[in-house]
């Protein structure tokens, strides 16, 4: 379901349409969906708005033997380094979520390969953040 909003930037309102996704639904989007968009904020010349689709950036991005992160937040710790080795269980990093930090934990036991976010980095759900072979 799309939804409209108005939201402010810099002092600026634009009037926005958001595609409502609800947890544990399907999503499937036409190109259509999230072509660029045009609107005119109130006491202004029109503003061009592109709307990524997070859910196919990052679920295409994720490959064999990469741990996501869970929810979408800042990195604020990065617990291991490529080349580490590491069990099942261990914590990898620190993600803070609506002011919670979580740890995310490895899946599985093995060599962490790629590191792919540091400390201060923002991040969508679903997003590899490093790998382990």
């Amino acid at each position: 379901m799309t939804r409209l909003f108005k939201i402010t930037v810099n002092g600026r309102e634009y009037d926005v349409a958001v595609l409502e996704v609800t947890p544990g639904t399907t999503q499937t989007a036409s190109s259509a969906a999230f072509a660029p968009t045009e609107s005119v904020p109130s006491g202004g010349a029109p503003a061009s708005v592109r709307v990524p689709n997070p859910v196919a950036a990052t679920a295409s991005a994720a490959t064999a033997g990469d741990e996501v992160a869970q929810m979408g937040g800042v990195i604020v710790q990065v617990n291991v380094k490529v080349g580490q080795t590491v069990a099942a269980g261990d914590s990898l990093l620190v993600l803070e979520a609506m002011k919670m930090k979580n740890h995310l934990l490895a899946s599985r036991a093995g060599t962490v390969t790629r590191v792919l976010v540091a400390a201060g980095d923002v991040v969508e759900g679903g997003q590899p953040v490093l790998t382990i072979q």
